[in-house]
């Protein structure tokens, strides 16, 4: 029996150590048949005076189970001029723990229609991939960021694939805004140029967004669990203050219907 054990373990050893070698032989790239969601990457530009610049916004509008139309427009934005900062959550499991998460930058009025502007960390899937939780550690999904208006992100979770959102508004310096869009910016930038893999527990959706926070100010959200079980990290942000506790958002499709949100 021992020796059976011991032969066992063996195998296993094997082939982990393979499989390591395997994965880590992987190398991301920009040039793969993506599914059309995550297909064009957004453009980046920085001026002498710190206004930015983003091409292919994507902006598709969502019926029940079908796309509607597929437009994408350019605008510049001035990072000053934040007034405030969302968090939205979709949760992707039974017992809560996994979540999406991303965030919506608020301008002030004079951006109109386009004062709602949001970025999505996501997997950049191939056509006909899914993504998995196994996958997001073996390196099967580089990681893109989607820039979209706060429509496009929440119709198309909440109408078209019935995931509700939970919108919560981030409590945080107006200092922070600025920096943190600046920094994401930078990093969308990069990464039209150089891939990279996404990492279910290293750089997903949700730790990507609290590095940048990070960047922005050291030491603001300290390590913890809720990075890689990222539906509980919405308590772990209202435990630091950095969560308005007086507002929470449930959006549905009722929630859509009732308001005409389309």
């Amino acid at each position: 029996m021992r020796t059976f054990a011991r032969r066992a373990s063996l195998v296993v050893l094997f082939f982990g150590t393979a499989l390591s070698i395997v994965v880590s032989m992987r190398r991301p790239s920009l040039s793969r048949e993506w599914d059309e969601d995550v297909r064009v990457l957004a453009g980046v530009g920085i001026d002498d005076e710190g206004l930015v610049t983003l091409t292919d916004i994507r902006d598709w509008s969502y019926a029940r189970d079908a796309v509607v139309a597929k437009r994408y427009f350019d605008a510049t934005y001035d990072p000053g001029r934040i007034v405030d900062l969302w968090m939205y959550e979709q949760v992707l499991d039974r017992t809560g723990l996994i979540a999406h998460t991303f965030l919506v930058f608020e301008f002030d009025q004079s951006y109109g229609a386009n004062r709602y502007l949001g970025l999505s960390v996501e997997t950049r899937r191939e056509i006909g991939e899914e993504y998995s939780l196994l996958g997001g550690v073996m390196r099967a999904f580089e990681v893109t960021h989607i820039w979209a208006t706060e429509q496009d992100l929440v119709t198309r979770r909440v109408q078209y694939l019935d995931y509700p959102l939970t919108r919560r508004r981030l409590d945080i310096p107006e200092e922070y805004h600025a920096r943190i869009f600046v920094k994401m910016a930078r990093e969308t930038a990069e990464l039209a140029s150089t891939p990279r893999w996404y990492n279910t527990a290293a750089n997903n959706c949700t730790s990507s967004l609290i590095r940048y926070v990070n960047e922005s100010e050291p030491g603001a959200i300290p390590g913890h669990y809720s990075w890689v079980f990222t539906g509980k990290v919405d308590d772990y942000l209202e435990s630091l203050g950095y969560l308005d506790r007086g507002y929470a958002l449930s959006v549905t499709r009722e929630y859509l219907a009732e308001h005409d949100i389309r």
